[in-house]
């Protein structure tokens, strides 16, 4: 179908709340330079078929918005997170060169790595807490076995 101008008219679907779900022939020169030429395809749908149509296509425009807010949000998070573990590795870099020393021995360059002399003191600690606590049960049973031998 031509339309005034003398091309060939485009077909569009209508979503309006009156006319949702029908076709129509339109001029497919861009606005402004159209003729304003359109007319209708079909004939007109049942009241309840273009309110359904109406409301699925407002329904399909809001979740679309909603996916690109997620979507958006989604990326935001992305990046914090990326940040806040670029932060942390950084920060962890800090504490591993802040616990390492530079000491000169007979003009020799040695680094201590101070973790792990707290490392060691910690084990030492730990033994020490063992070795008392089987002092304390070896203590224990010596006292029972004396109880009960009288």
């Amino acid at each position: 179908m031509n339309c005034q101008c003398g091309i060939a008219t485009r077909i569009f679907t209508a979503f309006t709340l009156t006319n949702a779900g029908r076709c129509f022939y339109k001029c497919s020169k861009p606005n402004g330079y159209n003729c304003d030429y359109w007319k209708w395809v079909d004939d007109p749908l049942h009241s309840r078929v273009t309110n359904l149509i109406h409301n699925f296509k407002k329904e399909n425009n809001n979740l679309h918005r909603e996916k690109k807010a997620l979507e958006t949000r989604f990326t935001d998070l992305e990046k914090y997170l990326a940040s806040d573990i670029e932060e942390n590795n950084e920060h962890q870099d800090e504490i591993s060169v802040s616990k390492s020393e530079e000491v000169v021995v007979d003009n020799e360059e040695v680094v201590v790595d101070k973790s792990l002399i707290d490392n060691n003191d910690g084990i030492k600690k730990s033994k020490k807490k063992a070795c008392k606590m089987w002092i304390v049960i070896a203590m224990s049973w010596c006292c029972i076995a004396t109880f009960i031998t009288f």
